[in-house]
């Protein structure tokens, strides 16, 4: 069994990463999964929606391919590394916020005295 050092990319909320392809060879720096699937996802917006209106401006403009199917998802990929609210990456700030939604939220929790119950059944009322 080959010995591997502690993996502290998870204790960091770090995303995982490739750089070994297998028989395919080797990557010369790790690129993270979590950009793989952006741009993959947004290339396939691209394609899957808006290819036939990208096709149209292309007769007009001949980089718009180009642009859109290549431009677009890097600088998304990009801008979602850049963004951070709450000092989060914005995949995890998102992951975040529906489970709040969910959970909080939509089921109209309310928290009292360390208690977390469904409605408020008491009027607090100051003299």
């Amino acid at each position: 069994m080959k010995w591997e050092p502690y993996n502290y990319s998870a204790a960091f909320k770090e995303p995982y990463r490739i750089q070994d392809l297998g028989n395919l060879g080797r990557l010369p720096a790790p690129i993270a999964v979590v950009n793989i699937g952006s741009f993959l996802f947004v290339l396939g917006l691209m394609w899957g929606v808006f290819r036939e209106p990208i096709q149209r401006g292309a007769e007009i403009l001949p980089f718009l391919p180009a642009l859109c199917y290549i431009g677009f998802p890097v600088a998304s990929v990009l801008l979602l590394n850049k963004v951070q609210p709450d000092g989060k990456k914005i995949h995890y700030y998102i992951f975040d916020l529906m489970i709040y939604m969910v959970t909080i939220q939509w089921q109209d929790i309310v928290f009292f005295n360390g208690k977390a119950s469904r409605g408020i059944d008491e009027e607090i009322r100051f003299n």
